[in-house]
């Protein structure tokens, strides 16, 4: 998603800070793939369980191209723990990637365009699945409500400065489970699963939609209205 999200946004004229923890070799391919059509990129690497490395995220962005305008929150840990398997190291780690590192990554982009007297946009990355989740990765599915709320609320205190938005992508990646992309497939009311583009198209829009905040965009073929 995070490649596909990349090319994307780089066709459309936005010059592509791309971020990556241990995938360095991921994220130097897609720098490089972006160089080759004639795009302007850049990397930076960093855990965002470490607040220590926020801070370094955000201003290493900012001096890949000397400003920031929007931010994607798209990183995910997914560990399939049961609530019984899910100990509080596990949960705390989960809760930094999908809540607390957007919360702060955030919290940077707004002083940021604050001091330059600008205006910019966030869209945080949810999971259409929030609306009926599975006993398989509670972890996962509260932090993901967290980061829903986060939407809202700083939506409502970071205007006009920034606009919060998020997306909640349903079934565009089977992760190779083709046989259950296929069954859902049938039940879905649009009776056909996504592709990476359809959350793209959704991110675009939000991005450059200027009265749009606080809104979660669902890509999901109305897997919400099983």
């Amino acid at each position: 998603m995070g490649r596909a999200l990349a090319l994307s946004l780089a066709a459309s004229g936005y010059r592509v800070v791309i971020h990556c923890n241990e995938s360095v070799k991921e994220a130097q391919y897609v720098v490089g793939e972006l160089a080759l059509q004639g795009f302007e990129s850049a990397y930076v690497q960093g855990d965002l369980r470490h607040q220590v490395h926020l801070d370094h995220l955000f201003s290493q962005a900012v001096q890949a191209f000397g400003q920031v305008d929007h931010l994607i929150n798209n990183a995910s840990l997914f560990p399939s723990r049961t609530m019984d398997e899910t100990d509080f190291a596990l949960f705390e780690q989960v809760m930094a990637v999908h809540s607390s590192a957007p919360f702060f990554l955030t919290k940077a982009l707004y002083h940021h365009l604050k001091a330059r007297s600008a205006k910019g946009s966030v869209v945080n990355m949810l999971d259409a699945k929030l609306s009926s989740p599975t006993a398989s990765r509670p972890a996962y599915y509260c932090a993901k409500g967290a980061l829903a709320y986060q939407t809202k609320a700083l939506a409502a205190a970071l205007g006009p400065t920034l606009r919060v938005n998020a997306v909640s992508p349903g079934l565009v990646l089977s992760n190779e489970d083709d046989a259950y992309f296929a069954k859902m497939q049938q039940q879905l009311p649009l009776k056909s699963t996504g592709t990476v583009d359809d959350v793209c198209q959704a991110v675009s829009y939000l991005l450059r939609s200027s009265f749009v905040t606080g809104v979660d965009l669902c890509v999901d073929g109305g897997q919400r209205l099983l």
